[in-house]
């Protein structure tokens, strides 16, 4: 890698709610069931599909988050931002994974 900052990162994939890439609608990913991780998907673009160390500037109401995990070097990469061509989503993120962005997701409690 060639920025320090992203050795370290957990990195992060924005889906629209039905599990679709933002960039690309057409492309459905398979999402990660309990503890079982989402299957491997291999970008058919040049440089990968995009990742993000901090989700903040990508969010909308709707908008879904997963934790990713990916093999190989980036092909590209900025302080923050990575475009990896293997990947998969390993669970949703949770609020305590958000928090720190600013991020505060509500949800129905039930009494």
């Amino acid at each position: 890698m060639k920025h320090e900052d992203n050795r370290s990162q957990i990195w992060f994939k924005i889906l629209s709610p039905e599990g679709r890439d933002l960039d690309n609608e057409m492309k459905k990913w398979f999402l990660p069931e309990g503890v079982k991780k989402g299957e491997w998907f291999i970008s058919g673009c040049r440089i990968g599909t995009w990742l993000v160390s901090n989700p903040k500037e990508f969010m909308q109401k709707t908008n879904r988050v997963f934790v990713v995990e990916y093999e190989g070097e980036p092909v590209i990469e900025y302080p923050g931002i990575i475009w990896a061509r293997k990947v998969r989503l390993v669970r949703e993120a949770t609020n305590l994974d958000l928090k720190r962005f600013g991020i505060y997701r509500a949800f129905r409690q039930i009494i």
